[in-house]
């Protein structure tokens, strides 16, 4: 009975063991995606070390696995090295992506998508079991402990000199897993710690038979932690470019929410060499504007950029500034050619979330990193078949320029592409590192940088008044208060209401100050002359070829310059200017690309490129001599001045020229005419002045002097300055100049000189009208002793008398310039005079000090002038051979008018005037010129005392003599040496 008993209780174990073995082979069975299974970290961070090896010791591979694990996911980094290749492996389990892999094999970034296997193997290994254990990892481990998979006991073995215990498992009948652990250990722990686990068999996922594998996964370390110490080191590799991150849900990118921006850069380049340039930045996206100061090797340069115009303004030694085309290489040039504050911060793509990580040229400081990549992009002025741009935000919640975040570096890694190879090797690496990223604290401030003051060498300007007016009559609450605590407002208001709305660049605005009294209010604004087309752009040499002469559109035009003028009123959209001198053709393309060269037949040109299409618009730019009338044009315009508490409306009531002095632009003191060349120190018409050491020295002795009449100069590097009356054009006989590289041959563009009267033409001209550039014009009525004014029509010179607005009458095309001599004039006082000797209505400043400073009636000459100026009613000018001081003069308050009387010396005496019918030079009288430079260099102590080393007859000229009704003034003493 108890032997029938056991056999049907053996029976009953056979059939349950039977079941069990069933069971466990569908529950092996069901586990065949070892992909699937769940990754379980029993700590917040996990760090392993392994190495994986054919059963033999060959192919050894060295693995690290960091492991992040928060509540929600579990992000992995896999570094893996071998004999002949490397690869980073990135995963994470709660992405979009949660069985994919990033893989980063050099410099490229491959994205491994999974379905029933992965879609691709690492590069290089062709053993599908050896690609499966290297894309899991070491945590591989982390998924043993899982119910669909069912161990069974192995007999202890010994590992690396240590008896342990062990447990395997079949994958789908295809792949035998086996682990061991140390025999200190329980089984429920040894499962989560072994110290090996080895794979034998074929790839799990596939349906055909490769070669059997047998391999070695040895766990050397692996530490857990409680603290996620490892959250910011588990991210792709910035620089490379993937095509996605694994971060779906990451913080968007952040939004810039300021127009203006000041910060400090170092930025280091490592490629062939390696640089490091410190710069400070101010840029204003609001008025296209940007200043940049930046030392590379100990040199500092600075700059002022403006994208209104497309120039910028390069600051010199000795105050002077050079003004330089912009091209797309600028700073925050964008796509379409214009300025962006985002482009310049190369935030003006899509970005893509990297992750969270440790800056570690930085300390190790903590940041969000977003990433893009960019294809045939200009850094640096270099171009980039491919750059990788990768931004590192630090979260800061009172920040000013970002939302929620601080810019704290910049990397951009630059991509030159292998065509024959279709791969991409990186060749330079930019990191920028921003310092003290801050918002302007006033427009104050905004202005004070954005000035030219620093480089405003003989600068002509405008001085306006404009008044304003309470619109809210009645109101008795404090006008002056309430306007002063609007002041920032204001000024806001001006710059963007009345100067952006007009095509005046913000950088012109000199100075602005403001007058209150009562419900009026006034604002004094400076306005500088906007930059001359001749001195901007460059010109190559180049022989264009006849197919591009077939595109071009074609004017006509005598001269380089004249083509110029003429098509920067073209509205059509210019991008390349050609000049054939050869017929004097002139024309334009507007596509780049249909400029082509023929070296051989091709036919020589002067060529101009515009590529941010700025032609056209430098000569909208509104010349000083409109812009009151542009102002007026307001006048009777509500202006809202608008505060938090208050809203305010002032109405434009008048516009009051306050101008007194006419400069010269910083950009027009002188040309360069010939380079690697200097003037010839046998010619007659030139002298070397000696003590001499800056161009500004070698300018200056040129220009002031009346009695010189100096129109060209040259100046070496050594401190050769020679001082000419040649005239330009006779600059280019080789006969009057010597050849010497260190050397440059300037003209003093005497056109500064003078003063335009646009619109108007002499009635009565003294001289026949000759074809000549307007600046040849100016240099030989400077050179004559017989034009006291010029007229320019359609490119023709003639001469004329003094300039009155009854001596002339209107015509578009015409010009009349005449001489500059404001300056000699100082103003009296509030008292005007009451009798005059003659009145001229509609003349400025400047052309009623020349009306009065050439004033000859028989013996009644004019002592002083008053002068009102234009406002909503016509300027007046009035002659009297009276002066305010004498108190025999009747006066009255001048209120808006002055009057004015010629400066007078240190010792209390007038400037003694001459007629001016000018003899010519003797070599005493020139050694008298040479003493009075002497004495007059000495006294302002402008310039060091020099003598000339030879004597000779500076210039020759008509001895003859003629009766004119009008005579010109000259004062023996050089005036105005700056």
């Amino acid at each position: 009975m108890l032997f029938s008993l056991l056999n049907e209780r053996n029976k009953m174990l056979f059939i349950l063991s039977n079941v069990v073995i069933l069971l466990s082979t569908i529950k092996t069975e069901s586990a065949t995606d070892l992909v699937v299974l769940p990754l379980s970290i029993p700590s917040k961070s996990a760090n392993i070390h392994a190495t994986l090896s054919d059963s033999n010791g060959a192919n050894k591979y060295f693995i690290q696995e960091s492991i992040s694990a928060s509540d929600t996911n579990i992000k992995g980094k896999i570094v893996i090295s071998g004999e002949k290749d490397s690869y980073n492996v990135y995963y994470n389990t709660d992405s979009d992506f949660n069985k994919d892999r990033l893989v980063i094999h050099g410099t490229n970034c491959l994205a491994f998508a999974f379905k029933n296997n992965w879609d691709e193997t690492l590069p290089g290994i062709k053993k599908p079991v050896t690609n499966l254990v290297l894309l899991m990892g070491p945590s591989i481990l982390y998924r043993f402990d899982h119910s669909s998979l069912v161990w069974k006991s192995v007999a202890h073995k010994n590992i690396r000199g240590t008896m342990m215990k062990g447990a395997t498992t079949d994958i789908n009948g295809r792949l035998k897993i086996t682990y061991y652990y140390k025999k200190h250990y329980a089984d429920d722990s040894g499962i989560k710690h072994p110290s090996r686990i080895e794979f034998s068999g074929y790839d799990p996922y596939s349906t055909s038979y490769s070669n059997n594998e047998n391999l070695i996964l040895d766990i050397y370390l692996q530490n857990e932690n409680d603290y996620d110490e490892l959250a910011n080191e588990v991210q792709p590799l910035p620089g490379i470019g993937c095509p996605y991150y694994l971060s779906t849900d990451g913080p968007s990118f952040p939004q810039m929410k300021t127009d203006y921006v000041h910060y400090t850069m170092y930025e280091y380049i490592q490629g062939s060499t390696t640089t490091q340039t410190f710069s400070e930045i101010h840029a204003s996206r609001k008025f296209y504007l940007l200043r940049l100061k930046a030392t590379l090797l100990g040199v500092t340069t600075e700059a002022i950029y403006d994208y209104n115009l497309g120039v910028s303004y390069l600051f010199e030694e000795y105050g002077g500034c050079r003004t330089l085309p912009l091209d797309l290489n600028a700073p925050g040039i964008s796509y379409y050619t214009n300025f962006n504050l985002l482009t310049l911060l190369l935030i003006d793509s899509p970005y893509k979330y990297l992750g969270k990580l440790n800056l570690e040229h930085r300390s190790g400081f903590p940041v969000d990193a977003w990433e893009t990549i960019r294809y045939d992009i200009n850094i640096n002025g270099r171009k980039a078949d491919k750059a990788v741009i990768t931004q590192y935000f630090a979260e800061s919640h009172d920040s000013e320029i970002f939302v929620g975040y601080t810019l704290v570096s910049t990397t951009i890694a630059i991509y030159q592409l292998d065509p024959s190879k279709k791969t991409y090797t990186l060749t330079d690496g930019i990191t920028r590192d921003f310092i003290n990223f801050e918002q302007a604290g006033s427009e104050d401030e905004l202005h004070d940088i954005f000035s030219l003051k620093d480089c405003k060498y003989l600068t002509s300007d405008k001085t306006l008044t404009l008044a304003f007016k309470l619109q809210r009559e009645g109101d008795n609450r404090s006008s002056q208060k309430l306007t002063t605590s609007q002041l920032y407002a204001l000024k806001q208001r001006f710059m963007s209401s009345i100067i952006s709305s007009e095509n005046i660049s913000p950088l012109r605005v000199d100075n602005l100050q403001y007058n209150f009294n009562d419900a009026q209010l006034e604002i004094e604004v400076t306005i500088l002359d906007s930059p001359n087309l001749q001195y901007i752009f460059n010109s190559l040499t180049m022989s264009v070829s006849a197919d591009t002469f077939k595109k071009m559109k074609k004017v006509q035009a005598s001269t380089e310059f004249e083509c110029l003028d003429k098509l920067s009123k073209s509205q059509d959209t210019i991008t390349v200017v050609i000049y054939r001198p050869s017929d004097f053709s002139c024309g334009y393309l507007t596509n780049f690309d249909d400029l082509k060269e023929d070296a051989e037949i091709g036919e020589p040109c002067s060529i101009y490129h515009f590529p941010l299409h700025n032609l056209h618009r430098i000569d909208q730019e509104i010349p000083l001599d409109q812009i009151q009338n542009t102002f007026l044009k307001n006048v009777g315009k509500l202006y809202p001045m608008n505060s938090e508490y208050n809203a305010q409306s002032y109405r434009l009531i008048d516009v009051i020229d306050k101008t007194k002095n006419h400069g010269t632009s910083a950009d027009d003191l002188q040309s360069k005419i010939r380079s690697d060349a200097k003037l010839n120190g046998n010619d007659q018409a030139t002298v070397t002045v000696p003590d001499v050491k800056t161009l500004a020295g070698c300018y200056r002795t040129c220009h002031n002097s009346e009695q010189l009449k100096c129109n060209t100069f040259s100046f070496c590097s050594n401190g050769d300055c020679r001082v000419s009356s040649l005239l330009t054009e006779d600059s280019f006989n080789e006969s009057h100049v010597e050849q010497d590289k260190t050397c440059s041959i300037y003209a003093l563009n005497v056109i500064n000189d003078y003063l335009k009267v646009p619109q108007r033409k002499l009635k009565t001209q003294t001289s026949i009208a000759v074809d000549k550039s307007i600046y040849s014009c100016a240099e030989s009525c400077h050179a004559s002793p017989d034009c006291f004014s010029f007229q320019y029509c359609n490119y023709h010179c003639s001469f004329g008398g003094v300039y009155s607005d009854a001596a002339t009458e209107y015509d578009g095309e015409c010009s009349v310039f005449l001489p500059k001599v404001s300056e000699k004039y100082q103003k009296t006082g509030n008292k005007i005079v009451s009798d005059v000797l003659y009145t001229e209505i509609n003349l400025n400043f400047e052309q009623c000090a020349s009306l009065c400073h050439g004033w000859s009636d028989g013996d009644t000459e004019c002592k002083s002038f008053n002068y009102c100026p234009k406002s909503k009613t016509e300027s007046s000018c009035s002659l009297t051979q009276f002066s305010v001081k004498s108190s025999n003069t009747k006066t009255t308050e001048g209120s808006d008018c002055s009057n004015y009387e010629l400066k007078v010396e240190s010792n209390g005496k007038k400037k003694k005037e001459s007629s001016s019918t000018a003899q010519g030079t003797s070599g005493s009288g020139a050694f008298g010129i040479i003493m009075l430079f002497l004495f007059v260099g000495a006294l302002l102590g402008f310039a060091a005392p020099f003598g000339y080393t030879k004597v000779k007859k500076i210039r020759n000229v008509s001895e003859a003599e003629e009766n004119f009704t009008w005579t010109k003034q000259v004062d023996e003493h050089a005036e105005n040496i700056n």
